[in-house]
């Protein structure tokens, strides 16, 4: 099981100064420089162990023969010199964003230093700071690694120590901490229970952790792991490339990461026919490298959610195995098994997403069992309560072990009409919508094999489960109607629903207006998605290269300020359109049975770094790379400021900066601006967007501009304010009071 610390527990933040809320690390390293000099002591050594430390138990380690007055001498001459040195001082990136936020949230907090009174108050008078509590040297027996002053901090602070978090950025602080019974944030790469790049980060994640549920405005991203990173060269992703990988997403502002499924399974639907539950599959490098991935995650305060798949198991699965040797079986009723027809055929007319009938025949009993997608995955029987604990079971063991929730997968077909009537035909010349299925399938009215209102008493009794383990369950149910979607996240039920309007389209500018306002309208629960592994990227279907790119981008300025949970499909952050796939070196079974919805375009391996393998492998990858481009790689633009993933990541990291504005309301309208651009309003904040190909002159502003898609200068801390000129798929956030 992985530990994750509870930010919602913690009363009190206690922090380091030199280093952690003040940066004067260049005046320290002067001040210790011209004293190594001084002293005969080489420079580098000293360097290497004085952070943290007071300067006696420094100047003991470095000069050992020194009597303990000589020592005292020496240990004052430094302080001597950082006397005289505070240029330099400033409060450390994220520190003023943090103390806003503990006094926004009323949280206590306390300054912990080794270095004495004088220097302390000096340094943090030169930041601006004015702790309500600071322990120094002076108000103990020992500085740190001894754990006195964080104790005596808890102490002033009346609060448990176990209730204090310690923000250290220095190994003997991080000892104290801990030595104190404390959790620890760390910084500078270093190991605690929390590992965070800056304050800014940890202000993020405890406005998260007190004003509403993690999950509500999160940043979400899908990893689909085979095509992810592999880390054994094999070929195929793995979760230990994940992990080896969770500084990207970090980087990006991810919060949320979605696995898609990691048991045990023969692999012909890669994944989504499972044959043991509660078995990490070799290939993704079994439990320990799934139990590594969740404690770094969980480390840099990101949440992890797997992907529940209890619509269908594989043939392979033991249950399946016993129930269709045997009719006598007691796994028999874990699965859908009916008569032949009178004329000896299925028993009905439904059909598999996958092409042909969704009724195969088993000759070793005699029926027919149904299975909606391939016929290596039978359909489970939701009607038989033994099944239903089994699964309950099975989803208690994975969030006991450390998963945060689960993306449920086909959420809505769980349940089939009892009497298991045909479909109705729908009339001649009429399909459905849908993409990602044969278009015999599309040419039936799905009344009777799912969505079954049945199925919502399942997701309650998840949910219960689910809000034990302060767990998320965010639903695959394909419903374009947002009304219709909505009935599946009210209540009780899901805590989200993916709604899948933007991913299944193509680029419509009047339509898609539309179709956003109408979601926003039917719920503040909803998951915002523009592409997953069974739809071409957004980027292509949205019209191809800059453009797609573009139009992508004003689509996730508008999602940015919406309630509900923000998602990206892994490679969207780089503008990926679909990757190419030659005829006949695909996987997909679906591209086989119907070439045209094939899904291995958007499921090619993720273009780390140009060159052989694209730094997803050093070997053969399981599918063709795409043929990506250098410009599309991740190193190719993290150095580029104007690239599409340094554009959507100043993007995240403006929302971030948000929260707080974010969290006072989900109320969203729709906002009718002089100029034919579309705006919506939440709160104190905009987003304003022209979604079409014409550009817009003279739009005056409401609020003052704090991320522009085309201007990377624009910024919280650098707002826009009086008119703008908006270029074709152009979005700019905006933040008033």
């Amino acid at each position: 099981m992985t530990r994750r610390t509870d930010l919602a527990a913690i009363e009190a933040i206690l922090l380091d100064m030199d280093g952690t809320l003040v940066d004067s690390d260049a005046s320290v390293e002067r001040a210790w420089s011209i004293w190594a000099k001084e002293y005969g002591v080489d420079p580098g050594a000293v360097l290497d162990i004085a952070h943290g430390s007071p300067a006696a138990r420094t100047v003991r380690r470095l000069l050992p023969a020194l009597d303990d007055e000589a020592v005292m001498a020496a240990a004052q001459r430094q302080h001597a010199l950082q006397y005289e040195d505070l240029a330099d001082v400033t409060a450390a990136p994220g520190a003023r964003l943090l103390l806003a936020t503990l006094d926004r949230l009323q949280l206590p907090w306390a300054v912990v230093t080794s270095a004495d009174g004088r220097l302390a108050k000096a340094r943090l008078h030169a930041a601006g700071i004015d702790p309500p509590v600071l322990l120094t040297i002076d108000d103990v027996r020992a500085g740190k690694p001894d754990p006195e002053g964080y104790l005596e901090a808890a102490r002033r602070l009346r609060v448990a120590p176990s209730a204090c978090l310690v923000v250290e950025d220095s190994e003997p602080g991080l000892a104290a901490g801990r030595a104190a019974g404390m959790p620890t944030a760390a910084l500078r790469g270093l190991d605690g229970d929390l590992s965070l790049p800056g304050l800014g980060r940890l202000a993020h994640l405890l406005q998260r952790s007190r004003v509403r549920p993690w999950w509500r405005d999160a940043v979400g991203y899908q990893v689909y792991l085979p095509s992810f990173a592999d880390s054994t060269g094999d070929g195929w992703g793995d979760l230990t490339g994940v992990s080896a990988r969770l500084d990207h997403l970090e980087r990006l502002g991810v919060e949320v990461v979605w696995l898609t499924p990691f048991y045990r399974s023969p692999m012909r639907d890669h994944g989504y026919d499972i044959a043991d539950y509660r078995a990490v599959d070799p290939s993704f490098g079994g439990q320990a490298a799934l139990d590594g991935l969740l404690a770094q995650a969980h480390r840099r305060g990101m949440r992890v959610i797997g992907d529940l798949v209890v619509n269908h198991t594989s043939d392979a699965h033991p249950w399946f195995v016993a129930a269709s040797a045997c009719a006598a079986d007691p796994h028999r009723d874990y699965y859908i098994w009916r008569d032949p027809a009178p004329d000896g055929g299925p028993p009905n007319n439904w059909l598999s997403h996958f092409g042909g009938p969704a009724w195969t025949f088993s000759p070793a009993t005699g029926q027919y069992y149904l299975h909606l997608f391939r016929p290596e995955q039978p359909d489970l029987n939701w009607r038989n309560p033994a099944l239903a604990a089994e699964i309950d079971a099975i989803a208690e063991y994975w969030l006991s072990r450390g998963l945060d929730g689960f993306r449920i997968d086909t959420a809505g077909y769980l349940v089939k009409d009892a009497g298991l009537r045909d479909n109705p035909p729908l009339p001649a010349g009429r399909i459905l919508p849908a993409r990602g299925v044969t278009m015999d399938w599309r040419r039936q009215e799905h009344r009777h094999d799912i969505h079954q209102p049945g199925v919502h008493a399942i997701h309650e009794r998840w949910r219960r489960i689910a809000d034990r383990h302060d767990a998320f369950l965010v639903g695959e149910v394909y419903e374009l109607d947002p009304r219709a979607l909505a009935r599946f996240v009210e209540g009780e039920r899901l805590h989200s629903s993916f709604w899948f309007g933007l991913v299944e389209t193509d680029w419509d500018a009047d339509r898609i207006d539309t179709m956003i306002e109408s979601a926003v309208l039917a719920s503040p629960r909803l998951s915002w998605v523009q592409g997953n592994h069974d739809r071409s990227r957004a980027v292509t279907r949205f019209g191809g290269g800059l453009r797609g790119r573009r139009r992508s981008l004003a689509l996730h300025a508008l999602m940015a300020l919406l309630p509900g949970t923000f998602w990206l499909y892994q490679g969207e952050e780089l503008g990926l359109g679909d990757g190419r796939v030659s005829p006949g070196h695909g996987a997909d079974p679906l591209g086989a049975a119907q070439p045209e919805e094939s899904r291995d375009v958007a499921r090619t391996p993720m273009p780390w770094r140009p060159g052989p393998g694209l730094g997803f492998t050093t070997g053969h990858p399981w599918l063709p790379d795409g043929a990506r481009g250098d410009g599309e790689t991740v190193a190719a633009q993290q150095d580029d400021p104007t690239s599409h993933l340094n554009t959507l990541g100043r993007l995240l990291a403006t929302r971030r900066r948000l929260t707080h504005v974010l969290a006072a309301t989900d109320d969203v309208r729709r906002v009718r601006l002089t100029a034919p651009v579309t705006a919506y309003r939440r709160g104190a904040l905009w987003a304003v967007a022209n979604l079409r190909d014409t550009p817009v002159a003279d739009l005056h502003l409401p609020a003052p501009a704090v991320f522009d898609t085309d201007d990377p200068g624009v910024t919280p801390d650098r707002p826009r304010t009086g008119y703008a000129r908006l270029a074709p798929q152009q979005a700019l956030l905006l933040a008033g009071e």
